[in-house]
């Protein structure tokens, strides 16, 4: 998964992985800038997964979803009626969900987190 980073004057961090996984990029962009402790606590929560247990995490606009084989998020459905300049943002519905391999994803983290 490809990935640039990058951080505005005023620190907010802008993240891009890419159009095949902009949701990925909308979600953590917006949750790093949020808390800057989100990236070490995600990782953690996903260290901690075994089994066939999963991971979800529902915010005001998406829907996060890990297991050990799978991670993916898509824009809430509620929220994207409510809000269309999420999925403006997302640029297609096709960019309104991603999802990749677990040991991908976090690679990608780990490299956030080392930013």
């Amino acid at each position: 998964m490809e990935l640039t980073i990058r951080r505005s004057l005023d620190g907010a961090f802008f993240i891009d992985c890419g159009d095949e996984h902009r949701c990925f990029s909308m979600w953590l962009e917006r949750e790093l800038n949020k808390d800057r402790q989100f990236i070490s606590s995600l990782l953690a929560r996903l260290k901690n997964l075994s089994g066939l247990a999963e991971l979800r995490i529902d915010s005001d606009e998406f829907r996060f979803v890990a297991n050990l084989d799978e991670v993916s998020i898509e824009v809430s459905q509620d929220d994207a009626s409510d809000n269309p300049a999420l999925l403006q943002d997302a640029m297609s519905l096709d960019a309104a969900h991603s999802a990749c391999g677990y040991d991908d994803f976090l690679e990608l983290l780990k490299s956030i987190e080392t930013y």
